[in-house]
Order: structure tokens, then sequence, then C-alpha cells
């Protein structure tokens, strides 16, 4: 769990480079905007990870994971997804186990789905 949560952790810190990357000129000037507001919600589900794998709070990882996942909007929770999926980590101990409705999503217009990721 605690190399999943790393590696999720280092997917959100390349999925926030690509967004924040320079536009091309063929983009639509709104375009800025969906990719600040995507990055600004991948930092916030990120935001408590680090904290989370520190060596004094381990046990308590799992508790830190499932608050975010019974706190988390829909969006948060497809991106979520999206990259415990693409790092082939089974997280039905989570996802499945949670019966209450995502929390809805605010301040987010959903943008289509994720950038694609750039491997280093």
């Amino acid at each position: 769990m605690e190399a999943a949560t790393a590696d999720l952790l280092h997917l959100g810190f390349l999925d926030i480079r690509i967004l924040t990357a320079p536009l091309l000129e063929a983009h639509p000037a709104d375009a800025l905007d969906r990719r600040r507001e995507r990055a600004n919600m991948i930092a916030d589900i990120c935001h408590q990870l680090p904290g989370l794998l520190a060596p004094q709070r381990r046990d308590q990882l799992a508790d830190g994971l499932r608050y975010l996942w019974q706190t988390a909007s829909a969006t948060k929770r497809q991106w979520l997804r999206s990259r415990w999926d693409h790092l082939n980590y089974d997280h039905r101990w989570l996802t499945e186990a949670v019966t209450e409705q995502p929390s809805p999503d605010e301040n987010y217009r959903n943008c289509g789905p994720p950038a694609p990721l750039v491997e280093p």
C-alpha cells in the first residue's frame, strides 16, 4: 500500500506538470482554465499523501486513504481509480467497500479524460 501511494503521488506530480505546460496555439482559449482547474484538483487529492507516508504515520495510511476516498467528488474518484488501475494496484478494498455517494463536484468542470502520462 505504501508503494502504491508513493507511486500515486508520483503520477500526480507528472499529471500536474503536463497540465501546467504551455499550451499550443491550436488549443482553445478556455483550455488553460480547464487545465488549471484539473491541476488544482489533482494537487488537492495529493496534498495529504506525503504526510500519510511519513514513518510515524504509516500505520494510519489505510484510514487516510479511506477518508480521502469517502470525501472525494466523483471526478476525484475517477482520477484515483484511473491512476490506481495504471499502477495495477488492487483498490477494491477501498473503492468497493464504500456505498455512499461521492461528494458533489465543486469548483470543477469535467474536462474529459485524464491527460496522457509521460514516462520519465
